[in-house]
């Protein structure tokens, strides 16, 4: 905040100088004593105001949307506990960002927001982290409102009612990755579905991290949008389960260089090369779902459903940090057929059920 009431009652004023990249003592600025405060709110705003203005002229007050958005996504104030977070908000924000980059923050109105930017149903899902965005600018006091606060737009449930394809179909998928790609790509793949480890920390699996013995994969780093290496989701390292048809995979392959996938340029996988890749396997298998729902989405149904094991021990598998709550209510949803057969099975397994034949006959 740069508006802060102190225990006195007094306030304190701080203004942000883009020399220094920071936010500064407004005294300091007006060339008032060290540590000079207001008595009121209104008074510690007018002050700020003229701080501005000796900064940066008159229309330092008005910020633009490029201005503070090179802010918002580099300063340490505004980071937020995970890495990959502040990685989705920059990449959700930029293009609204290059559009309206000389615009006054004060000047995106919801009209604007509803008329232009989300104009034919368009940018949607930019909408959580641009509002991100304008609540700290609200919080810093530089607008008044926040326009992408209350837009009543309804949010899907993504993939939690989705159902991920079968065993057999994603055997299929494989099947036709070993026909079209490398055989890095089919071997990626079927790791994939049958670990659940996310796409990035496959692409930067490297040799050292398996331990063929004991069946386990050491999950230290993923590939970032970007191209670079970053910790894991969560910035946290975990075991992976080498289960048998991923060891299978992973023997299929020649050690030829550090990362166990690599394209056939003998570089490691990245989204880009493998999108092609997949838009081929999953044609050729007549399969219209993403990719996520065919790996990691069907590593946890699986798990959960054919395998039967509780979500506790599926969350650990797949590296979640809550205890199986996502499990329960996206990647492990029972399935229904499956659930009515274990019912059924379970009656039928009972030769003292008794019916009301059964007493009347008694």
């Amino acid at each position: 905040m740069t508006l802060s009431k102190l225990p006195s009652g007094r306030w304190r004023a701080r203004v942000w100088d883009r020399t220094q990249h920071k936010d500064v003592p407004v005294a300091a600025v007006l060339g008032l004593p060290k540590g000079t405060t207001w008595e009121t709110k209104r008074e510690a705003r007018a002050a700020r105001e003229k701080a501005r203005e000796r900064l940066c002229g008159p229309n330092a007050a008005q910020v633009t949307v490029g201005a503070w958005w090179e802010r918002w996504t580099s300063d340490p104030l505004f980071s937020r506990p995970k890495p990959s977070t502040d990685l989705h908000n920059r990449e959700r924000t930029k293009a609204f960002a290059a559009r309206y980059r000389d615009m006054p923050l004060t000047d995106v109105s919801r009209r604007l927001v509803m008329n232009e930017w989300l104009a034919g149903g368009k940018n949607a899902g930019t909408v959580p982290a641009l509002r991100a965005m304008f609540n700290d600018a609200l919080d810093h006091e530089l607008i008044d409102r926040n326009p992408f606060a209350r837009l009543g737009i309804r949010r899907t449930k993504g993939n939690r009612d989705v159902d991920p394809p079968r065993e057999e179909q994603v055997w299929d998928l494989i099947r036709a990755a070993r026909k079209l790609g490398p055989p890095s790509w089919a071997a990626w793949l079927q790791t994939a579905a049958f670990t659940g480890m996310r796409p990035g920390e496959l692409d930067a699996l490297r040799w050292e991290r398996l331990d063929f013995e004991r069946g386990r994969i050491s999950v230290t780093e993923q590939v970032t949008a970007r191209g670079g290496f970053s910790l894991p989701k969560n910035g946290r390292r975990r075991t992976a389960l080498m289960t048998p048809p991923a060891r299978e995979a992973l023997l299929s392959l020649a050690e030829e260089a550090d990362f166990v996938f690599v394209n056939l340029r003998g570089e490691h996988w990245s989204q880009s090369a493998r999108a092609y890749w997949w838009k081929a396997t999953r044609a050729a298998a007549d399969y219209d779902g993403t990719l996520y729902l065919a790996t990691r989405h069907f590593a946890g149904w699986y798990m959960r459903n054919v395998l039967g094991l509780n979500s506790e021990d599926v969350a650990v598998a797949l590296g979640h940090t809550d205890g199986g709550e996502l499990v329960r209510s996206l990647y492990g949803h029972l399935d229904h057929g499956r659930a009515l057969d274990r019912v059924q099975a379970a009656y039928e397994g009972r030769s003292n059920v008794r019916t009301l034949r059964a007493v009347s006959d008694g």
